[in-house]
């Protein structure tokens, strides 16, 4: 027996935690990280290396918990302690302040979560470099908040030079190249620029369908951008062809009351209101709000 504050128990129980936290049981993992990490701060000390690990998962847990104010606060103790004791360019404390631009973002503080973006992707391209995938991610979430901020011109060059890199070093078909493509696409229409919106669209998805199966979720959120294009440029019976495509593909995979699946009858809905079809339309958004009202009463 090693013992319950044995250095090889308590990284079980962290595994532990991390796997009950992977399969959606935030709460159990919550207090298994809270109790390993007692154990290592009484037996370690508070700045050794696997506490600062303990605490970091912890702030992630936190996140999931919807305590987006104790995640964000415990993300930027962990960063602090983390370039203290590792250095500030060290992966881990790179990975720490990512976190804290990601709970950033959370809460709505786009400004400062795109700052520390930028800094961190500096950071890892001097020290991991350029074409590092965490690099490359911390890119893609600059391209993110950009968007979030309204400032859509910038997203799409940042996007349009990931989405380069990206086939470059992952390759054409890679699913981040697709994804930095799709966020490509995202922009071209908060540009209004939706014919070219609309044709890179078709291609991501055609590309995703073929790669990664045509009910994945990114597969599926390409094809409701296309089915978006089609509306915004007035084609709302393409459009309603494919919002009932992914909306059946979502209920297939997901179940009829899906969030997902809901989000897009919602769609539908809209799309038939749009046609004129408004008896449809309001019959589909009784049906919407009752699913969503079973699912909230049956606390799922």
């Amino acid at each position: 027996m090693l013992g319950a504050d044995h250095p090889d128990t308590l990284a079980a129980r962290q595994e532990m935690a991390y796997a009950l936290g992977r399969l959606g049981r935030a709460f159990d993992a919550h207090r298994v990280y809270t109790s390993v990490l007692t154990a290592r701060e009484r037996t370690m000390g508070p700045d050794h290396p696997d506490t600062l690990r303990c605490r970091h998962n912890l702030a992630f847990n936190l996140s999931r918990l919807g305590r987006l104010e104790d995640s964000h606060r415990m993300a930027r103790e962990v960063a602090s302690a983390r370039a203290r004791v590792l250095g500030p360019d060290h992966p881990d404390t790179l990975v720490t302040r990512y976190e804290v631009a990601y709970a950033l973002g959370q809460l709505g503080r786009w400004t400062e979560a795109l700052e520390t973006y930028q800094e961190v992707a500096e950071a890892r391209a001097r020290a991991l470099g350029p074409d590092h995938p965490d690099t490359l991610a911390t890119r893609h979430e600059i391209g993110i908040s950009l968007g979030r901020l309204g400032r859509s011109a910038e997203a799409l060059d940042v996007y349009a030079d990931l989405a380069e890199d990206r086939a470059r070093v992952q390759g054409p078909a890679h699913p981040e190249t697709l994804r930095a493509r799709h966020g490509r696409c995202v922009n071209l229409g908060r540009l209004g620029r939706w014919e070219e919106a609309l044709a890179e669209s078709r291609d991501v998805s055609a590309i995703r369908e073929r790669v990664l199966g045509p009910d994945h979720p990114d597969t599926l959120v390409s094809r409701r951008e296309v089915a978006v294009g089609l509306g915004w440029l007035g084609r709302w019976a393409d459009a309603l062809t494919d919002y009932r495509q992914v909306a059946a593909a979502r209920e297939r995979v997901l179940g009829a009351d899906h969030p997902d699946t809901l989000a897009s009858r919602n769609d539908e809905a809209h799309c038939l209101q749009q046609l004129g079809r408004t008896t449809e339309a309001a019959a589909l958004y009784r049906r919407v709000a009752e699913l969503r009202q079973q699912r909230a009463h049956g606390g799922q």
